[in-house]
């Protein structure tokens, strides 16, 4: 006779109970939040950011529609300004200028990234004195960067025209022959910058494993070689930051360009930025409402040319 027996713990185990549907009469527990207390952390800086970043921007968009009096008061004037501008031969010189001075101040990255490389080279001595070096010009006052190189720019005993004579050139006097001031202005901007690009690309050196050039050199490659397959596309991040930081500091090119030409150089005309144009509408002319539509045209350039910039990263950067 066979005696079938049950566990205890069996016996005494209960059915599974029934899922019971959701009572739709039943309030349901809201989800937890935070509160008000991160707000209140943010609130300060909330509050600087709109009263000196947007504020600023809303109100100088409401007053390039306006035309002010000399002695104060507006007027609405709906798209006047902005059909003078487009019509003004000087807004068209003066965004040819910026671009021009944009373009050769960015030449100046693919030096910054080789002198960043020659600078990271392992048991290089005074590497940190050369980079104190180049950075200097960038934390140097503009006004004092534009008295040295005013006077080394000076036509008739710079030490710019001194060492063209050597090869037997005639230097022109640069900073009041139209032309040859804006190549000026672009040339000192190019070298006052490379210390900041220079210390930005060198950070990103540093985030480059050493054993993918030792592997490298295992192979046979050469040094360009390991600078042109390995350096480069690893440091594109870096060299894209400084590539947006470049541009958007270039488009609002107004002190250097000031300290060197000054206000009444006859070549302003020929040589001023955007910048330099919205000065003079704003602060010499006193037409406030047209400077404003100049500084409304300045934002959206430079908010088309860093959203065109971060699109084609896209294709180039490597992540």
């Amino acid at each position: 006779m066979t005696i079938h027996t049950q566990r205890p713990d069996a016996a005494q185990a209960s059915p599974p109970p029934e899922t019971r549907p959701a009572d739709p009469s039943r309030p349901t527990r809201a989800p937890r939040t935070d509160g008000f207390w991160p707000w209140l952390f943010v609130l300060p800086l909330l509050i600087g950011v709109g009263t000196f970043f947007i504020w600023p921007i809303l109100q100088t968009f409401y007053y390039s529609f306006t035309s002010w009096g000399v002695f104060g008061g507006s007027s609405f004037t709906g798209f006047a300004n902005y059909a003078r501008l487009l019509s003004d031969p000087q807004m068209y010189q003066s965004l040819f200028n910026t671009i021009v001075y944009t373009v050769i101040v960015l030449l100046g990255i693919p030096v910054a990234v080789w002198l960043a490389s020659l600078l990271n080279t392992p048991g290089l001595r005074f590497a940190q004195f050369y980079r104190v070096l180049f950075f200097l010009p960038y934390v140097a006052m503009p006004a004092a960067i534009a008295l040295v190189w005013r006077i080394m720019f000076n036509g008739d005993f710079g030490i710019v025209n001194w060492f063209l004579g050597l090869f037997g050139i005639d230097g022109p006097y640069w900073i009041s022959t139209p032309g040859f001031a804006l190549v000026a202005v672009s040339l000192v901007g190019l070298w006052s910058s490379l210390g900041f690009s220079m210390i930005i690309l060198g950070a990103g050196l540093k985030d480059i494993p050493p054993e993918l050039y030792e592997a490298a050199e295992l192979d046979g490659a050469s040094r360009w070689r390991q600078f042109h397959s390995l350096t480069v596309p690893l440091l594109t991040p870096s060299i894209f930051f400084v590539l947006i930081i470049t541009t958007i500091s270039s488009f609002q090119l107004f002190d250097l360009l000031y300290a060197i030409l000054g206000s009444t150089n006859p070549v302003i005309p020929k040589t001023m930025s955007l910048v330099f144009y919205f000065y003079s509408a704003g602060f010499i002319d006193n037409d406030k409402g047209f400077a404003a539509a100049i500084a409304m045209v300045i934002f959206v350039l430079i908010g088309i040319i860093t959203v065109v910039q971060f699109r084609v990263q896209r294709k180039w950067v490597q992540s």
